[in-house]
């Protein structure tokens, strides 16, 4: 038999936040790589891992004596830099550009601040691992990739080491090593060893990894750790043993597997599941995390569109995009913290979108100035028209329907005080005059005295581009009457796709699509299911923690009532309630769209328990997951994105979601995860822990944005219509500018399929770095057009991830980060 080679890697996984604040955590950086620099200087031939720019970046700042001796450890190869993020992610529930833009920014740091390039995703504690994950590293250039989670038990591979195949062609180098984790007890380093020695026997390869070292709140290697690596190895002399880098590990395994033609498994898909309990713990974060996320996005592109076109530099979003990254931490976004914590991280989320707001909002005003506006012409003393500049962030054309809301005057008008008649107003779209719908103001104040009004506007958006509507009080104006399909009853909504109807006592809301009933005879509704099980769910993946089908309590519809009844939209607004809970559903349908909008207000006091809304007629499910897709079929709780397919047979819907995050299929539906009523950071089952005065999770008011659209339904490009929606901006009065009321600054070609992730200045001036993502089965050519220049991206393989730096000359095709 070839001798083993028993790569030994300590190393310190490290939560920034958990149990602790993150103060406590980046300072625990601080005091463990201290700790470890001085055993390396005792032991000669101990290495060390880190990976994590985040901690590195705290090192560097706060204590640079340190900071010098980590590089000095580096130049000697005894240190190895891994991993490439800025911090270890969750890598199921984060967009796909967020996972990107982990590698974007964390290999520029390492570049930067380390100088070096890892090639070795690392990810200790993740709970497991999405099937598109594969083609992100591959598109960040990372050859190999080292886990743990999901163990063994919970998710089998023929041998530690394989090759991870993503659906766009990406493939990398994973391991997992066959015993043991990221870390061991004080006195197990030598019982680790025996473990692998016993695992590697019947294995094909010789190179085997033994990581070791404290781990969760730092700690690293201590000296037993390598006193007992020294006398295990003394003890076996048939074993080489060494102390070794990741880096070093996986140029031996990979050069062992090409030379020898070792057998090692071939793996497609997703490496989950674990840990399901925390797809739907903390909704409260995950809802503002999700929202932070997808505003950064909007106002990054937006910003460098704007840019690009002749307006002012775009601005610096680096520390917005460092709190969204941190933020999507394994144990902040899966919603497994203390409560203290959870509500210092909603603070900085909350800082995230208030500075993307403020960038896209001075962006907007810069180009609005830049805008001809010309307002109708007004009698003497007459107030003028109020313009808006409504933006469209999406590189692709939108038919859409916008609320606008302005103030008709300057004070309220008093001469319309208790008048049956509505307020003469005009809506100009470009100019235009145009048939809107008015809706309730969002204020109740000022009851029969009119001041501000709110339409419904409907648009035909440039990508990424604009229209000037305005809304004016015009004495002696007509109001228009706009075709529609949209016709209302008592308790009941239609247009020419969607019925819905809602009858007091009933347990749900009848829905039918096309004539045919969409959700079966019982419709819509919710359940409240038992989950007694704490933040992670079952920590060993118990059966009974996997599929919650226990119900408790009734749901009926209380209150329905149609409050918006045409021609643009209809909205039916519906109460369901049940023991400890309410749940508020607006149900809205367009003219001439086929798709039924909810909007809904959960609120709950409940423990132990969740809230799922319940959608029948779904055995299988198709949704997003970062950087691909996957199909599941009845198999528990499962993360939800921004889109889902579900079907049963030749029949089904289609989801898109601006903020839900968890859903499972359970006999024949699809059941949406609306408030999971934990513990904070509990990792024993709610009925094993009598403490009832320690605080539920989510208790009070949820709220969540979805769609429910026909089987057929472009998902992907519906996703984005939810959450990259249209922009309103105030706009000045009667401005000379040089551009028209409508125009374009930037496009995507072709707009089914290509999905734009990202847009953003580039290194170098002038430039600008694209990011695109092709969804679609198939290779497809793409362009981009940018401030009137197009850009000939060239083929795009079906699945794969691009990034490209557009700049004077041809596109440059790069690495993410490179």
């Amino acid at each position: 038999m070839t001798r083993l080679v028993f790569h030994v890697l300590p190393n310190a996984h490290l939560d920034p936040v958990w149990l602790w604040d993150q103060r406590e955590g980046f300072n625990e950086g601080i005091n463990t790589c201290r700790t470890v620099l001085n055993l390396m200087d005792e032991f000669p031939d101990l290495t060390f891992l880190r990976g994590e720019a985040a901690i590195y970046e705290h090192i560097r700042r706060n204590d640079p004596p340190t900071f010098a001796r980590i590089l000095r450890m580096i130049r000697a190869g005894r240190w190895d830099p891994v991993g490439a993020t800025w911090i270890q992610p969750d890598t199921n529930l984060p967009d796909t550009e967020i996972l990107c833009r982990h590698y974007d920014v964390g290999r520029r740091y390492f570049r930067q601040h380390l100088g070096v390039e890892p090639t070795a995703a690392w990810q200790a504690d993740s709970f497991g691992h999405s099937a598109g994950l594969p083609d992100i590293l591959a598109a960040a250039g990372m050859k190999y990739f080292a886990f743990f989670r999901p163990f063994p038990e919970q998710r089998p591979t023929k041998t530690p080491a394989f090759w991870w195949h993503g659906s766009g062609g990406g493939r990398v180098l994973a391991y997992r090593a066959p015993a043991g984790w990221y870390g061991c007890e004080r006195e197990a380093g030598g019982t680790r060893l025996d473990e692998l020695l016993a695992a590697a026997k019947d294995g094909p390869l010789t190179h085997v990894a033994a990581f070791l070292g404290l781990g969760n709140h730092g700690g690293g290697p201590s000296r037993r750790h390598v006193e007992d690596v020294h006398a295990w190895s003394q003890r076996h002399p048939e074993v080489e043993v060494r102390f070794s880098t990741l880096h070093r590990f996986f140029a031996a395994l990979a050069g062992e597997v090409n030379a020898t033609g070792a057998a090692i498994d071939q793996v497609h898909g997703e490496l989950n599941f674990v840990q399901r309990g925390c797809f739907a713990s903390v909704g409260r974060f995950k809802r503002a995390y999700r929202l932070a996320e997808q505003e950064l996005i909007r106002t990054e592109i937006t910003t460098a569109a704007v840019a690009a076109a002749g307006g002012s530099a775009a601005p610096a979003l680096a520390s917005a995009w460092e709190s969204v990254l941190f933020n999507s931490f394994h144990d902040i976004l899966p919603g497994s913290s203390i409560e203290r914590a959870f509500d210092e991280q909603l603070d900085e989320v909350g800082g995230v979108r208030h500075a993307a707001r403020t960038a896209a909002w001075q962006a907007l005003n810069d180009l609005g100035r830049r805008i001809r506006v010309r307002l109708p012409a007004v009698d003497f003393d007459c107030p003028q028209a109020v313009p808006h500049l409504i933006w469209n962030p999406l590189p692709h054309p939108l038919a859409t329907q916008v609320e606008v809301e302005a103030s008709l005057d300057y004070r309220p008008l008093f001469s319309f005080l208790n008048k049956a008649d509505p307020v003469p107003c005009e809506v100009r779209v470009n100019g235009r005059r145009v048939a809107a719908q008015e809706i309730a103001t969002e204020h109740d104040v000022f009851h029969g005295l009119p001041w501000r009004k709110r339409f419904v506007v409907p648009l035909r958006l440039p990508a990424a581009g604009w229209n000037v509507v305005t809304i004016g009080y015009v004495p002696g104006a007509k109001p228009l009457s706009p075709a529609t399909d949209v016709t209302t009853g008592e308790r009941e909504i239609a247009n020419h796709a969607f019925r819905l109807r809602a009858t007091l006592g009933a347990a749900g809301v009848e829905v039918e699509h096309e004539g045919r009933p969409l959700f079966g005879t019982r419709g819509l509704h919710p359940v409240t299911v038992l989950d007694r099980w704490g933040s992670w769910g079952g920590m060993a993946e118990e059966a009974a923690s996997i599929r919650l089908t226990l119900e408790r309590g009734t749901w009926k519809i209380t209150r329905a009532e149609v409050i918006e009844k045409g021609p643009l939209r209809a909205c039916l607004m519906v109460r369901f309630e049940t023991e400890g809970a309410h749940l508020d559903l607006a149900l809205r349908l367009e003219s001439n769209r086929a798709a039924l909008l909810v909007d809904a207000r959960t609120f709950s006091d409940l423990e132990a328990a969740r809230v799922k809304l319940v959608l029948p007629g779904a055995t299988t499910l198709t949704s997003e997951a970062p950087g691909g897709e996957a199909t599941r079929s009845e198999c528990g709780e499962l993360p939800l994105l921004r889109w889902a397919r579900a079907r049963d047979g030749n029949h089904g819907f289609t989801l898109v979601s601006e903020t839900l995050s968890a859903c499972d299929l359970e006999n024949g539906s699809l059941r949406l995860t609306l408030v999971r009523a934990t513990r904070y950071a509990c990792s024993d089952p709610h009925d094993q822990d009598p403490q009832w005065w320690r605080p539920a999770v989510d208790r009070g008011e949820l709220r969540a944005r979805f769609a429910i659209l026909p089987l057929e339904a472009n998902a992907p490009a519906e996703a984005d219509r939810l959450t990259q929606s249209p922009i309103v901006t105030l706009l000045r009065e009667n401005t000379e500018g040089e551009l028209p009321a409508s125009g374009s600054l930037a496009a995507l070609s072709p707009a089914h399929g290509l999905r734009l992730l990202a847009l953003k200045p580039g290194a170098l001036k002038n430039t600008f770095e694209l990011r695109v993502h092709n969804t679609r089965a198939r290779a497809t050519t793409a362009s981009f057009t940018l401030a009137g220049r197009k850009h000939t991206l060239g083929r795009i393989a079906a699945g794969a991830i691009a990034t490209f730096v557009l700049g004077r000359g041809r596109p440059r095709r790069i690495s993410i980060g490179g």
